[in-house]
């Protein structure tokens, strides 16, 4: 009996990770609602589906390393992201 445990040759199918080419290979840190920034924290669960979706502009990392965008409704930095 060998030490190996279980099958080598099986499939794997788990996701790919995020990569959107127009947003970059990180998920969106912000969405641009009604043309107000709005930081990830700050956004209600039917603005990040719609966001999700892409019925809402989203922001990426780059952009708000760029211009350094201020959210809307908090007033504080969306930050670029993990």
């Amino acid at each position: 009996m060998s030490d190996e445990k279980g099958p080598k040759d099986v499939a794997f199918y788990g996701h790919p990770p995020f990569v959107a080419p127009e947003i970059g290979e990180q998920p969106p840190v912000g969405a641009w609602i009604a043309k107000d920034a709005v930081c990830r924290d700050c956004m209600t669960t039917s603005e990040e589906i719609s966001m999700r979706r892409g019925f809402a502009d989203p922001i990426s990392a780059k952009e708000v390393r760029e211009k350094e965008t201020l959210c809307t409704r908090c007033g504080k930095a969306i930050p670029a992201g993990s």
